[in-house]
C-alpha cells in the first residue's frame, strides 16, 4: 500500500502593488508551475497509479513460459531429463521432479498452463511456495493442473510475495505403468 500523502508544494501568495510577476527566476512563474508539475507527477506515481495497480484497473497480463528442468523429488522415480522437454522413463510407472520458479514480487497470479502429451496416467503440476526459513508445516500449493493444453485458473487471489516464500513447481505422473508421457511446457500467466 502506498505511504500517506505530504504534499510537497505550497504556494506563496504574491500580494498587488507589492510583487512583481515574471516568468523566469526562482520565483517565478516558470518555477512554480514546474513544481507543481513535479508534485502531480510524484501524486500520480507513488499514490494514485499503485492503487489503481492494487485494484486490478491497471494490470496487464504477463506469461512465464518455462521448459521444464527438472531435478529429482528424493528417492521417487525421476524424468528423463530432455533439451526442450521431460520424459517418464519407458519402464517406470511413475516419475516425479520439481524445479525453482522466479517471479516478480507482488505480481497475482492467474492461471496455470501445461503443454505435453501422454497415454496413461494421473499428471500432476503444481505451483508451490514455502517459507524462505523452512517455516510452518511445509510447501503451500498455490495451483493445480492435471490437464494437457488447457489453462487451470487460480482460485481466490494467489500472490507472490518474494520477501517472505520461495515458489517452485513439481510436476509427477502416476499409474502411467504401459503408458508415455511428456511435458513440453509450463506456462504461468499473470499480473
Amino acid at each position: 500500500m502506498p505511504e500517506r500523502y505530504v504534499p510537497k508544494f505550497s504556494h506563496k501568495d504574491w500580494i498587488d502593488h507589492q510583487h512583481r510577476v515574471q516568468a523566469g527566476g526562482e520565483d517565478g512563474l516558470n518555477s512554480r508551475f514546474h513544481q507543481l508539475e513535479a508534485e502531480f507527477a510524484d501524486l500520480a506515481q507513488n499514490q494514485i497509479n499503485p492503487i489503481i495497480e492494487e485494484l486490478g484497473g491497471a494490470a496487464e497480463t504477463r506469461h512465464l513460459s518455462l521448459v521444464p528442468a527438472l531435478f529429482p523429488d528424493g528417492a521417487k522415480p525421476a524424468w528423463t531429463q530432455g533439451v526442450d522437454m521431460v520424459e517418464k522413463p519407458d519402464a517406470a510407472p511413475e516419475a516425479h521432479g520439481f524445479m525453482n520458479i522466479v517471479l516478480p514480487d507482488g505480481v497475482r497470479v492467474k492461471s496455470l498452463l501445461v503443454t505435453g502429451n501422454k497415454s496413461a496416467g494421473t499428471l500432476t503440476v503444481t505451483l508451490k511456495r514455502r517459507q524462505v526459513g523452512n517455516e510452518g508445516t511445509g510447501a503451500e500449493p498455490l495451483v493445480t493442473s492435471n490437464v494437457l493444453g488447457t489453462p487451470v485458473n487460480a482460485q481466490g487471489d494467489v500472490r507472490i510475495e518474494n520477501l517472505s516464500h520461495r515458489h517452485f513447481l513439481t510436476i509427477g505422473i502416476t499409474g502411467a505403468a504401459n503408458g508415455t508421457a511428456r511435458v513440453f511446457c509450463v506456462q504461468i500467466a499473470y499480473e
